[in-house]
């Protein structure tokens, strides 16, 4: 079975909504789970099972927040290598538009930005040209293939459920805690 992960932005207001639209996806195409870094991603992870999120990987570290997107590229490409999904959705906010970015340079996956579909986790949809426009793209390449899909490009539902919760480590080398969020706008 295919297995689709969910990139599920925690920031200063709780879960980003657009985790919930890119379960919907997930679901839709294999078995989904959901990555939650930061303050508030325990607590976050019965939403996420409410949404269909069999698995949640989380981390309530601080360091999540605190840092720039680097400490979750290293979390993120650590669970890869030890848990091998096919798919990684990121919705396209600026943090999620940098995890994804260096979790590519990091393991050579596709990247596609700007999707607005999947009809199947190895083949996206961008609308273009004010929408009038479908291409379709193969993501070839490696997995995880690794997609930033536009907002609202899918509806939330929830569709109940529990999530089981894996712990995660923040084993986060020193070189890349140096950089610190000062501000959030």
């Amino acid at each position: 079975m295919t297995t689709v992960w969910v990139w599920a932005e925690i920031g200063p207001d709780g879960l980003h909504p657009s985790a919930f639209e890119l379960l919907a996806k997930a679901r839709e195409l294999g078995e989904a789970a959901a990555v939650a870094l930061g303050p508030g991603a325990t607590a976050a992870a019965a939403d996420l099972g409410a949404h269909g999120a069999t698995t949640v990987y989380a981390s309530d570290d601080t360091i999540f927040s605190d840092g720039l997107s680097q400490p979750a590229a290293h979390v993120l490409h650590g669970l890869v290598d030890a848990h091998r999904p096919d798919l990684i959705l990121f919705p396209t906010t600026y943090d999620a538009r940098d995890v994804a970015g260096r979790l590519q340079a990091r393991t050579g996956s596709t990247l596609l930005a700007n999707a607005t579909d999947l009809p199947s986790a190895t083949r996206a949809e961008t609308r273009v040209a004010g929408g009038s426009r479908i291409v379709e793209t193969d993501l070839a390449g490696p997995a995880p293939r690794l997609v930033l899909v536009r907002p609202k490009s899918f509806a939330a539902e929830a569709v109940g459920g529990n999530a089981t919760v894996v712990a995660v480590a923040a084993d986060v080398p020193d070189a890349l805690r140096s950089a610190r969020r000062v501000e959030r706008h």
